[in-house]
């Protein structure tokens, strides 16, 4: 057994896992986690990861499938899914996840309200298991299916709050 520690300090199999299933970050040793430490040590208006950067209206967590425990941002506008990395939600690790769009989260930022709706691929996306044929809106700790993973839905921007 190959066990390693990633940058956040969780242990895991590197047998198994090629970065950490907890966090999704690379072990300690790696060139990855190496570049990360430095990035970390720079002033914060020095990070790359914070310029440009849209602000976060709310978040999917993996909660079942091959991606458990990974987290993904979701911003303004149309937040596109699928087994892609020109998705801005890649799921491509999971081999049951179409190459092509599977699923559209919108967050309407005039009426502080999150939509899904299916992508232009042919495999089918579910929201709290009902197939999704046309736009849903979404409610905190919806669960969402694309492929093998189930994805719950944690909204920031809402009624309450927006940027």
């Amino acid at each position: 057994m190959n066990i390693k520690r990633c940058i956040n300090g969780h242990f895991y199999n590197a047998d198994e896992y090629a970065s950490c299933p907890k966090c999704g970050l690379p072990g300690q040793n790696s060139a990855a986690a190496a570049e990360k430490r430095q990035v970390e040590k720079a002033p914060i208006e020095e990070r790359p990861a914070q310029k440009n950067r849209e602000p976060v209206t709310g978040w999917l967590v993996c909660v079942e499938g091959v991606l458990r425990g990974r987290i993904y941002e979701l911003k303004a506008g149309e937040n596109r899914m699928g087994g892609s990395d020109r998705m801005d939600i890649d799921l491509g690790a999971d081999p049951e996840a179409s190459r092509h769009c599977q699923m559209v989260i919108t967050y309407d930022s005039d009426g502080r309200t999150f939509t899904a709706r299916a992508g232009d691929s042919r495999d089918l996306s579910y929201v709290n298991g009902q197939m999704v044929l046309f736009d849903i809106e979404l409610c905190n700790r919806d669960v969402i299916q694309i492929g093998g993973v189930k994805l719950m839905f944690i909204p920031l921007c809402g009624m309450d709050f927006a940027w």
